[in-house]
């Protein structure tokens, strides 16, 4: 009896840390995201060639993003569709906004159900858990000039 109180500890540890992690991705999957990390080595080696990168949101443009705009506003969604009309449908796609935390941005979800209403295959949002700021700029990723 005495290790109960032990399991029942690591257990609401293991509870809350799950709960976090649940919490800084809201409803976005694992298997949905692009790591940042990974994205700005891409960029550094110039190994971009098959690679899409969307900025759909009101922040700065990371270095080779198009800059769509914010995609919760009717005219900039209309702008994604139309630019991505020309696109392969097997082209490698990241989407960031950058605005606010991953868990409640407003212009991610419409960018997303786009690619996949127009039958994209290979896309992914870029986890930038807290802000382009803090999750991007701050760490020295590179950014246009």
């Amino acid at each position: 009896m005495k290790y109960t109180g032990k399991y029942i500890a690591a257990g609401l540890l293991v509870l809350s840390l799950s709960a976090f992690k649940k919490d800084e991705l809201g409803s976005w999957k694992e298997k949905q995201l692009a790591d940042p990390v990974a994205l700005a080595g891409r960029i550094a080696k110039g190994d971009t060639s098959n690679l899409l990168i969307l900025n759909t949101g009101p922040v700065e443009d990371i270095q080779g993003a198009v800059n769509i705009g914010a995609v919760e506003d009717a005219k900039n969604l209309a702008k994604l569709k139309d630019y991505l009309q020309p696109v392969a449908r097997d082209k490698e796609v990241i989407l960031y906004c950058g605005c606010c935390p991953l868990s409640v941005c407003p212009n991610l979800h419409p960018a997303y159900d786009m690619l996949r209403a127009m039958h994209f295959t290979n896309y992914k949002v870029l986890r930038l858990t807290h802000d382009l700021q803090e999750d991007w700029i701050d760490k020295g990723y590179p950014v246009a000039n």
